[in-house]
């Protein structure tokens, strides 16, 4: 029996050099669900992660190398695949096996489950704001159209443009007309689209009462590559009061 298992190790060693079975893994893979200590996280928990730059998501690179990217900070390590469905990592020192089901990849290690989907992943926690706003950006073009005008807000998209960093998406104005509340004005998790097409979108700023904010919201850039591709938006946005998380209201936007 031992013999047999070292035999099979060795066979699965090979499939670490079968060029197939690596490119099932490289590329970069954003968080698509995570239970921890029995708490599973919804999609409205991962956007919220994502908007205040506490990204979860993996970097798998051809060399072996890897980065597992947890709460925005990248933690090191190394992989081989054993096939096209499993890899073995090392991140910081442990051992993960990782496998790929259906397209969507799983990790479970120390009380965390986590699921990836493809997708880029963030690690500049303060990109939704100030460096988002960057005067350097490559291209702007107007737009100024009021989207939502009503006793709580007023959410106006003043441009659409590429900045600096290539990501492509709108400049918003937004006001908040409460009179007692902080806002927190945020892009519901999977409800954007591009001309027909699903596209990731994160927004979120912050708004004390009787004041307003420009901020930049921006798509997945993997799907959006320029403004030009930029047609017949829809999506959500909604208003949750800054200090309990409770939505006060959800407003449906299109943008031609």
């Amino acid at each position: 029996m031992t013999l047999c298992l070292a035999l099979a190790g060795c066979g699965g060693g090979g499939a670490t050099n079968d060029k197939d079975a690596k490119e099932a893994f490289i590329g970069s893979w954003k968080l698509a669900g995570m239970i921890t200590d029995g708490e599973e996280a919804t999609p409205e928990d991962i956007a919220m992660l994502d908007a205040f730059g506490m990204s979860v998501g993996l970097n798998v690179n051809e060399d072996g190398t890897c980065a597992l990217i947890m709460f925005g900070e990248p933690l090191d390590g190394t992989w081989e695949a054993k096939s096209a469905t499993e890899a073995k990592f090392t991140i910081d020192g442990s051992p993960i096996t990782a496998t790929i089901t259906d397209g969507k990849l799983q990790m479970d290690e120390d009380g965390y489950a986590m699921t990836f989907e493809r997708g880029e992943v963030k690690t500049d926690g303060g990109a939704t704001s100030d460096a988002k706003a960057a005067t350097t950006d490559k291209n702007t073009v107007a737009v100024d159209k009021v989207l939502v005008d009503d006793e709580n807000c007023t959410i106006t998209v003043l441009n659409k443009k590429q900045d600096l960093l290539d990501d492509c998406g709108y400049t918003f104005k937004v006001e908040n007309k409460t009179a007692d509340k902080t806002i927190l004005f945020m892009a519901e998790y999977g409800t954007f689209s591009v001309d027909g097409q699903m596209v990731d979108f994160t927004l979120t700023e912050t708004v004390k009462p009787g004041m307003f904010a420009e901020t930049f919201g921006y798509f997945d850039s993997t799907k959006i590559a320029d403004i030009e591709a930029m047609k017949n938006v829809a999506g959500t946005i909604s208003l949750m009061d800054n200090d309990n998380y409770e939505t006060i209201a959800s407003y449906p936007i299109e943008i031609a």
